[in-house]
């Protein structure tokens, strides 16, 4: 007989959860990988895919083995992914199933734009396709990641129905602001605020050009998640209730919110860069366990 985990997840032993967590950490190392990538400009290192210069072996060049150890940790992810999928899929239930479905999916998406971004990248820098192209490859990697977090964390904790609006409004958000990021870093709006806190030396911008709209965007997402994660940590510690999460919440806000300023300050000292993009994809996945078990309610597995 399983235990109520067991029949939530489909889960018998702990060597599937290693398999899957693996696939977890793996896909958050890729997309750190991938902000070093644009961050150092090695994009197109490996003017060519899938190979590197029509090898497996490429030049011993910083930026080529940047370039191509990210494909090979995105190559070595997939197959954990997939094998993750393959050794709970019999034991699974219909919520962890869809979630799966969803994150294999994906990984054949995110190949095709990935081999894509060689293609556009050079012959069209600046275009609107290469932004589309350039930033819908991290954010379908950002859905893989959170879908593998959902799938792990997929049992109900029982929490009040107050806290789930919470949770699932958090992530919402938390969403929104990540891919308002990649876009604004893609579309190289970093700097179109040069300045913090005004933009422009003004509390509301001049909004005519996307760039500004974007950027300034990002900034009023990133003060209303320093606000609502404020007042949560306020009324639970006020409550008495048990607020080490939301102190954790709080806190990843605080130390993004201090990068993302640093980067303003320091005219994007480039670790920064590389800083605020892995922490941010840290933030994510909090939020994404934290509202995973509202995103996918427990539902049990036939037994076998």
């Amino acid at each position: 007989m399983m235990n109520k985990q067991e029949l939530a997840t489909g889960f018998k032993s702990g060597g599937e959860k290693w398999v899957l967590g693996l696939a977890i950490t793996l896909t958050y190392v890729l997309m750190i990988f991938g902000n070093v990538v644009t961050t150092t400009g090695s994009g197109l290192a490996c003017p060519d895919w899938p190979l590197c210069y029509g090898t497996v072996n490429p030049p011993k060049e910083i930026s080529v083995w940047i370039e191509w150890g990210h494909r090979l940790i995105g190559g070595t992810t997939g197959i954990f992914i997939l094998a993750s999928a393959f050794l709970i899929w019999k034991k699974a239930s219909s919520a962890l199933k869809f979630f799966l479905k969803i994150a294999v999916g994906l990984i054949l998406l995110a190949v095709l734009l990935g081999g894509a971004i060689i293609i556009v990248d050079a012959p069209l820098l600046d275009s609107v396709l290469r932004i589309t192209v350039v930033s819908s490859h991290i954010i379908v990697a950002t859905v893989i990641f959170t879908t593998m977090i959902v799938a792990y964390y997929s049992v109900s904790s029982g929490t009040s129905a107050g806290r789930r609006n919470y949770q699932l409004g958090l992530f919402a958000l938390v969403y929104l602001q990540i891919v308002l990021g990649i876009i604004v870093r893609y579309s190289r709006s970093s700097m179109a605020c040069p300045d913090w806190p005004l933009c422009q030396g003004s509390l509301l911008p001049p909004l005519f050009t996307p760039e500004v709209m974007l950027h300034y965007t990002h900034r009023l997402v990133a003060y209303t998640v320093f606000f609502i994660t404020l007042w949560d940590l306020v009324r639970t510690v006020r409550a008495g209730d048990n607020y080490q999460r939301s102190a954790v919440t709080f806190g990843l806000v605080l130390l993004q919110a201090s990068i993302g300023i640093g980067i303003i300050q320091s005219q994007m000292f480039l670790p920064l860069l590389v800083l605020h993009g892995a922490v941010g994809f840290l933030f994510l996945g909090w939020v994404a366990y934290l509202g995973a078990p509202f995103i996918a309610p427990a539902q049990v597995a036939s037994e076998s």
